[in-house]
């Protein structure tokens, strides 16, 4: 069954696939019941998942969608008094059904099995109530279709993983096992130590068999006098991008702090080192945007985004403003500017300088003009794979970095980044929304071509009022001492925990006018690696006309601005009328085994997805 991926042709009018009337934009339309730190779609079903930690929550029925107020009563799992920290939000009519899972989920990992069972890693400290700690716990939440009424909820796995993580990521490898890299083995903490460190990754198969033993990853290793190196320790959540290879390998492109390497999980060996990433770590608490962007066929080009984060500066990290590119599988890969974030710079003292002999090289021969200095820079920003192959970053703060109380001065206004558009335009912004969007938020892309969000805890516990702790304040404490970093919200500051959904339309929604957008009405159930299939599709009936991208989607599972397996294939076809012939990716590098959303997009403006 490796050889596989499932298409399963199910239309999905997702969160209000609404009439054309609507204008580009956000929309409030529920309530996520609990803190969403967590989203992901499971396939062939019309819900999202969300997961918190646990705290009390009251995020349920009765929530203010037009001022955010939360409801009176606390959102608790029926007949019991233990808070629900795990939700299944239905997407057609944006109710919720608590889920439970059985640990503390508290900033774990995701990744998807071949079959489209999400499976949920790790986690930290148990809770007062009968929720067990979650560090090396193994969850699982079934894919559809279902059999009438979707039942699912979380499972627990016999299982376990051999070290305790919390904040590791995941990914899907090649033969549809699933790897987990790094973490700490420790809660309490905004920075990593070596005390705490975990340098190991490890595989889990969805069969349960014996897993090896897990193996050291050189680039998450650090000693005791590297606690307040930046470019070592900040190295939670490492960035993981399978990338494609002749071999077919599970050659990854791997960040932690400020080292870039590609790596081979299966043969536990160095491919390649990369330069380090420009100037300043991007792995949490720094929590840059990166994304995979589309891989086209027939050469599948690795071509990796880097934007934002925050700088390693102790007491007080600034907010970064660059954003570059690195074509991963190139003979010598290098780093390259290409474009700076419009919100604008912040003057910080080891920020990337376009006029400096020493900026990084940059494929025209002007790089982009610098924006203005009225606004700082985004960071912790979500970045979603649309499917005309555009990027929208949303999400996040201008001041500050990653973790509970460490920004301010949130985000309203989303971009949208154009990898085809020419050096230095291809940022364009967006309607803003009204609804801050800080620590612990979430987006992700919809079958129907729109973007869900939901999510916003600063204080990481429940907060009425979003307030810092004036008896700490401006102190926190990391591991039991206290930290190098100053909490870097503001005393004034106030930012409640949020329950509020959103689902932002990009604009290509608006330009199908009376036209209409693309129909699939017809494709296969799986299809091979290699292999053709066909996909019957029309515009109101008629023949498609003029450019035409057909894609293969995978939205990720999503946390702390990371979209673990997060990826869009660009798919080569021929035309014969209403029927399109489409070759399946290449191999399992260029798209593991699974259960993805198929688009066709036709002058700018997507169909909606099939699964």
């Amino acid at each position: 069954m490796s050889n596989i991926v499932y298409l399963v042709c199910l239309i999905l009018l997702a969160a209000g696939a609404l009439p054309g009337t609507l204008a580009a934009g956000f929309r409030t339309v529920g309530s996520s019941g609990c803190t969403a730190q967590m989203v992901f779609i499971p396939p062939n079903t019309t819900t999202a998942v969300f997961l918190d930690n646990y705290h009390l929550n009251y995020g349920g029925p009765g929530v203010n969608l037009q001022n955010g107020d939360h409801s009176a009563t606390s959102y608790v799992y029926p007949g019991t008094d233990e808070s629900v920290f795990g939700t299944e939000y239905d997407l057609e009519t944006n109710t919720l059904k608590p889920v439970r899972p059985l640990s503390n989920t508290f900033c774990s990992a995701g990744a998807f099995y071949k079959d489209g069972t999400v499976v949920n890693l790790a986690g930290a400290d148990d809770a007062a109530v009968d929720v067990a700690e979650g560090f090396n716990k193994i969850r699982t939440y079934a894919p559809g279709p279902c059999d009438g009424i979707c039942e699912q909820d979380w499972s627990e796995q016999g299982a376990r993983l051999q070290r305790w993580r919390w904040y590791p990521s995941a990914q899907t490898l090649v033969d549809g096992s699933v790897l987990i890299v790094g973490g700490s083995h420790a809660g309490g903490l905004v920075l990593n130590e070596a005390s705490i460190n975990e340098p190991t990754y490890e595989i889990i198969y969805q069969d349960n068999r014996t897993p090896r033993p897990p193996v050291n990853l050189p680039i998450l290793d650090f000693s005791e006098d590297q606690n307040l190196d930046p470019g070592k320790s900040y190295n939670l959540y490492p960035i993981l991008h399978l990338l494609p290879n002749p071999s077919g390998a599970n050659h990854i492109f791997t960040i932690a702090g400020n080292q870039t390497i590609i790596w081979d999980y299966t043969n536990d060996e160095l491919v390649k080192a990369l330069p380090d990433t420009p100037l300043q770590p991007r792995t949490f608490p720094s929590s840059a945007t990166s994304v995979l962007l589309p891989l086209r066929a027939p050469d599948y080009k690795a071509q990796v985004l880097l934007c934002g984060g925050s700088s390693g500066d102790m007491p007080n990290p600034k907010a970064l403003e660059d954003c570059y590119t690195i074509d991963a599988n190139d003979e010598e890969p290098k780093w390259q500017l290409t474009d700076y974030l419009p919100n604008g710079p912040q003057t910080m003292s080891v920020s990337h300088d376009p006029t400096s002999s020493q900026s990084l090289p940059y494929p025209n021969p002007q790089p982009p003009s610098h924006p203005s200095t009225k606004h700082p820079p985004p960071l912790n920003q979500d970045g979603i794979l649309l499917p005309d192959s555009t990027v929208l970053i949303l999400n996040g703060a201008r001041h500050g970095s990653g973790g509970g109380f460490m920004a301010d001065q949130p985000v309203l206004r989303p971009l949208i980044y154009n990898p085809s558009a020419p050096y230095g335009s291809r940022f364009t912004t967006q309607p803003p929304t009204s609804i801050p969007r800080l620590y612990h938020s979430v987006a992700t892309l919809l079958p129907s071509g729109e973007v869900l969000i939901a999510g916003s805890n600063p204080s990481v516990g429940y907060s009425a009022t979003g307030h810092v702790n004036l008896t700490t304040w401006p102190f926190f404490y990391n591991n039991d001492h206290r930290a190098p970093l100053l909490q870097q919200q503001r005393k004034g500051s106030a930012y409640p925990t949020e329950y509020r959904v959103e689902v932002f339309r990009p604009g290509y929604m608006d330009q199908a006018g009376a036209s209409g957008r693309p129909n699939i009405t017809s494709c296969w159930w799986y299809v091979q690696y290699g292999r053709e299939f066909d996909v019957e599709v029309n515009v109101a009936g008629r023949d498609l006309q003029g450019e035409t991208v057909v894609a293969m989607v995978h939205p990720g599972f999503r946390t702390h601005g990371l979209g673990m397996g997060q990826r869009m294939v660009v798919l080569g076809f021929s035309d014969n009328g209403p029927t399109l012939t489409v070759t399946a990716p290449r191999d399992p590098s260029v798209m593991p085994p699974g259960v993805y959303m198929l688009f066709v997009t036709n002058n700018g403006i997507p169909s909606e997805a099939v699964w």
